[in-house]
């Protein structure tokens, strides 16, 4: 069964790879293609003695390649290093496709872990952003309301300040009016003065007149007496 699943293996290994012999270079890491086992000889020819099987995909590397197609390699294994022969046709550069799913699969998923932290962060984002807008419309409403107790406010001062100025106006007006009326009572007081001495100077004079009158009437009556005697 084994030869059977090497010479599959081998067969697949030829259509997978088609020219993949003219790409082998020495020094260089390569890779065993994807099959169950390739046999590592002891020399380049299958009729040598099988020194170990090596697992697809195994990492292994070139030490030469002969015109018959074989190349020489040598193949590490749990610390032990092993020069053996195999087909330059089993060979590959690049990792076999279990191993390319293996690591697309580790790829994927720290794609996903990365995926999963973005979301993560952006859901935190968002109650960050959700919390920071309650805030905003709340100050928003703070606001109006603090804008409008000032509205008030200044209606008040207005009115204050139209109130206190009306009062500084009458003041003013009964100030004038107190100026006014202390001078119309003085002015009263000097009429009431005049009037008095205008009914002094009037009784003065009627008094006088009286008593020339009174003088004039009574001298003819002396006279009219002294005629008599």
């Amino acid at each position: 069964m084994r030869p059977l699943l090497i010479a599959a293996g081998l067969s697949a290994a030829l259509l997978y790879t088609g020219g993949a012999q003219a790409e082998l270079q020495t020094g260089y890491t390569h890779y065993v293609t994807d099959s169950v086992e390739i046999p590592l000889r002891s020399q380049p020819g299958y009729k040598y003695k099988i020194l170990r099987m090596v697992r697809s995909g195994a990492a292994v590397t070139i030490l030469e390649v002969n015109e018959d197609g074989w190349a020489k390699l040598l193949y590490k294994h749990n610390g032990k290093e092993t020069e053996g022969w195999m087909p330059s046709i089993v060979l590959q550069s690049q990792p076999i496709a279990k191993m390319q799913l293996q690591e697309k699969e580790k790829k994927i998923a720290r794609i996903e872990k990365q995926l999963n932290q973005l979301n993560l962060e952006k859901e935190t984002l968002q109650n960050r952003f959700s919390d920071t807008d309650n805030e905003l419309k709340e100050v928003k409403q703070q606001n109006f309301e603090l804008n409008k107790q000032l509205e008030e406010i200044e209606a008040i001062s207005g009115q204050s300040i139209k109130l206190n100025e009306e009062n500084q106006r009458m003041v003013q007006e009964i100030e004038r009016l107190n100026n006014e009326n202390a001078i119309m009572k003085e002015q009263i007081d000097q009429a009431e003065d005049v009037v008095q001495r205008q009914w002094f100077l009037t009784g003065g004079g009627v008094l006088l007149l009286g008593l020339l009158l009174g003088r004039f009437f009574r001298m003819p009556n002396r006279k009219n007496k002294w005629n008599t005697l």
